[in-house]
């Protein structure tokens, strides 16, 4: 039904059987609708429903788990069905476990009924968690004692469908371990005198190496003795020493995960118009301590001392344009002319509007390379209004992560 479906929906002529299992089209066009079929995952494997179960014969004397399991086949064929119609799906899978009920088995051996659901979603697709919820339900539905907490439906990949990608554990211990080092900082020297940059490299492969010691203990016993005797006419002497040792064995086995850490490098700029050259040292070992880094084993911490840059041109130029403003207002108010003094005050708003959006343009490009509560220092002492035009630079997620640092900065 699928395939004439999809031949009707692409006005393809076809012709097909009265049992709907052969589907005639042109000779010319057979090759470009098995290549455009192929494509479409089509046809799809064939699940027998409830109604192909009910129109089989079935024998009298058929066993109850014969039939249950007939039954439940048809069932699962079902839900594999209604699962084909889901927007985005191409192909389902459906295995129910009944519920194991013998009065006469142990208590552990009880268990309710489960299902497993796969899911073969199309190219560029992929379900929602509510939509996730709703197929558990569905599935659940279906079959008598099944709750939807017994449903697993998994995607093509094996993953649990509708699950969000796992974050990428190297990029947090970073951003973990720069934040802590960075806030360390600016506790002690204050906002702005210090910036820290964190690589961290991770190992990429597990490894696993066993090792056997084994060392002597002493010795256990000792036994020495001689033979004499004759064989056919001939004599022999044979002499006999024997000692057993004790020995120590010991195994080690070490186990290197792929995630491990193999090399740490730190960078510290520190504004050296702030901080002393004599306080490098101490940073520098306060920094190797606080990140855990091995200097012997190849990490790098680099701590130096520059001049950090000066406050942007254009808040200078902005403090240049207010002076200008107020002494064309005081000379012009001092003329009398009313006249002018307007068009002076609307030169002077229309100047220093252009260069706070000049000073925001600069400054916001700026910050956007340090972290969000780096720029929420730099922000927290700017007027209102140019902190909203810096802060309209951002994108959502980081101007909210900004916010938060401002308001606990506030609040503090």
């Amino acid at each position: 039904m699928d395939v004439e479906r999809v031949l009707t929906i692409w006005n393809e002529p076809f012709t097909a059987d009265p049992q709907h299992t052969q589907i005639f089209v042109a000779a010319a066009h057979r090759r470009d609708v098995l290549l455009r079929l192929t494509l479409a995952g089509l046809p799809r494997r064939y699940v027998p429903t409830s109604l192909d179960v009910l129109e089989e014969p079935q024998s009298a004397f058929a066993p109850q788990s014969v039939i249950d399991d007939r039954r439940r086949a048809g069932i699962e064929g079902d839900l594999v069905a209604g699962l084909r119609r889901i927007n985005g799906v191409a192909d389902a899978a459906v295995v129910i476990a009944p519920a194991i009920e013998d009065p006469l088995a142990p208590e552990q051996s009880q268990a309710p009924a489960s299902a497993s659901v796969q899911l073969v979603m199309q190219a560029g697709a992929a379900l929602a968690p509510g939509a996730l919820s709703g197929i558990k339900r569905f599935v659940a539905a279906g079959y008598p004692g099944l709750v939807a907490d017994r449903v697993v439906v998994l995607d093509g990949s094996a993953s649990g469908a509708g699950a969000q990608p796992m974050a990428d554990r190297s990029l947090v211990r970073e951003t973990r371990l720069q934040e802590s080092i960075q806030g360390a900082l600016d506790s002690v020297f204050g906002g702005g005198a210090a910036i820290v940059r964190v690589n961290l490299r991770d190992a990429g492969i597990e490894r696993s190496t066993k090792s056997t010691r084994v060392a002597p203990h002493g010795l256990l016993e000792s036994d020495s003795g001689k033979e004499q005797g004759s064989d056919g006419g001939k004599r022999f002497e044979r002499d006999r020493d024997r000692a057993r040792y004790a020995y120590d064995t010991t195994v080690e086995t070490q186990v290197s995960h792929a995630d491990a850490l193999a090399h740490v490098a730190i960078a510290v700029f520190l504004d050296s118009r702030r901080i002393g050259a004599g306080q490098i040292v101490a940073v520098k070992q306060l920094v190797k301590a606080a990140a855990g880094a091995d200097l012997t084993s190849g990490d790098d911490v680099v701590v130096e001392a520059l001049p950090f840059s000066s406050a942007p041109p254009p808040r200078s130029r902005l403090a240049t344009a207010a002076a200008i403003g107020r002494l064309a207002s005081h000379l012009l108010a001092l003329a009398g002319l009313s006249g002018l003094v307007l068009l002076a005050r609307r030169w002077h708003l229309e100047d220093k509007a252009r260069s706070q959006a000049s000073a925001a343009s600069l400054l916001g490009s700026t910050l956007q390379r340090e972290l969000p509560h780096t720029a929420a220092y730099v922000l927290s002492g700017l007027p209102p209004h140019l902190r909203e035009q810096v802060l309209r630079q951002y994108p959502l997620e980081i101007r909210e992560r900004i916010a938060q640092h401002l308001n606990g900065r506030t609040h503090g």
